[in-house]
């Protein structure tokens, strides 16, 4: 394999059921599995993401594929990125209205709609969970479960999609320049309003175009795929499982991935404050400082203990603290998961990974070099290497950049490993 395909993600691309800015191109994973017999291979991606790779590795009839993300909505999107047009089935939206107002207690959607808002939006959701799901019984109380209950089940994850979808454009006046952020309402003047039947309208619009893409797909060949909310330092699959992997973990940029989802997670029932702020901690490369995590001395990576004692010696505020702190956090993390990711492979197995350098103010941080350097430490050495610019990102977006460094695009990085 001498040349890469760019692994770019093409918004532009109408088979896509979901827009995700982190992930990366249908393309690039269908290049990446040229030339293997996909039947006989175990594929993972342990950050999935919205499911590119568990999605084409079963379009192609992987003998098993596991895609793995700690963000519940995650695997949601890439259950629903599964779904078959001749196993989509329409259900009876009765607009009868189970739930009241006194049933809406603490709906963590309410930090942007009114009361009766959210109880329209939980009965169109109601509707949904008891055509599909039989889920019946205390249907005013969220179920911690039905997130992995909807990943499960394909149909529902999909109608779950459409769910999201809806509720974000409802939530648009609340975005801010940081595309990865979303403010909640100051007070109830600033919530929005929805009738039931206003709601329900827009949620089969928004169906329906889902559709639309699913009609135009490939069927998935492969049965056995597995999707989990799991956290890549701790994969749950036996030593010595899995024959490639192909992933982009966590950016060092300082994105907020929950942040990024949190509508979308409201609608699962996350708390605002508890269950929303714990997920955001266990995220790698959160902005949320851990008490007592560790802050060891990057022995694994000689670019990584550099970059560190440079972020610790600037002179920009916070660098000694937060920063240092929020950084060492990151690198923590990214090397518990290639200690995980080479536990699981097999001895002839490849590991393909997507990453992008980045900026500490005016500090540049390799990030391709730093992961080379974790890897060799477990025996794998990188057998190809291509480097691609992009043009815009996140970080490009944020005005204050320019105040430390000549505003320069990303280089973001395909590293294929192997064993020596």
């Amino acid at each position: 394999m001498n040349n890469i395909t760019n692994p770019k993600y093409n918004p532009h691309d109408i088979s896509l059921l979901y827009k995700y800015y982190a992930g990366f191109s249908v393309q690039f994973v269908l290049d990446m599995l040229k030339g293997y017999k996909i039947s006989e291979l175990t594929i993972m991606d342990p950050w999935n993401g919205s499911g590119t790779t568990s999605k084409i590795a079963g379009q192609l009839g992987a003998k098993e594929v596991y895609g793995f993300d700690i963000n519940p909505v995650m695997n949601v999107i890439a259950a629903a990125e599964l779904l078959s047009i001749n196993e989509f089935k329409n259900i009876e939206l009765n607009s009868i209205q189970n739930l009241r107002n006194h049933d809406i207690k603490e709906d963590p959607l309410e930090a942007w709609f009114t009361k009766t808002s959210v109880r329209n939006i939980r009965n169109v959701e109601l509707e949904i969970m008891t055509n599909l799901l039989d889920e019946t019984s205390e249907p005013h109380k969220f179920l911690l479960l039905k997130k992995e209950l909807v990943v499960k089940n394909r149909l529902t994850a999909f109608y779950y999609l459409a769910l999201f979808e809806t509720v974000k454009r409802l939530t648009k006046k609340f975005n801010t320049s940081n595309p990865t952020w979303i403010k909640v309402a100051k007070n109830q003047e600033e919530k929005v309003k929805i009738s039931h039947k206003k709601f329900e309208k827009l949620f089969l619009e928004e169906l329906q175009s889902k559709k639309t893409v699913l009609s135009k797909r490939k069927k998935n060949i492969s049965q056995n795929i597995i999707l989990k909310t799991q956290d890549s330092r701790k994969i749950p699959l036996d030593d010595n499982s899995v024959d490639l992997t192909i992933t982009s973990p966590p950016y060092c940029t300082r994105i907020d991935y929950a942040v990024a989802t949190r509508v979308e997670l409201a609608i699962l029932g996350f708390s605002n404050d508890n269950d929303f702020e714990e997920l955001r901690k266990e995220m790698i490369g959160t902005t949320k400082i851990i008490k007592n995590s560790s802050e060891q001395p990057f022995y694994f990576s000689n670019t990584a203990q550099t970059f560190m004692s440079n972020v610790y010696n600037h002179a920009s505020k916070a660098s000694k603290t937060y920063y240092y702190k929020q950084f060492s956090q990151y690198f923590d993390g990214i090397s518990m998961s290639i200690s995980e990711l080479n536990r699981v492979s097999k001895q002839n197995s490849k590991i393909i990974i997507v990453v992008q350098d980045s900026f500490y103010k005016d500090i540049h941080l390799d990030i391709a070099v730093v992961f080379e350097e974790i890897f060799d430490k477990y025996g794998w050495s990188a057998t190809l290497k291509q480097s691609f610019e992009k043009k815009q990102t996140m970080v490009t977006i944020n005005n204050k950049t320019k105040n430390y460094r000549t505003i320069s695009n990303p280089t973001e990085t395909v590293l294929i490993f192997e064993r020596r």
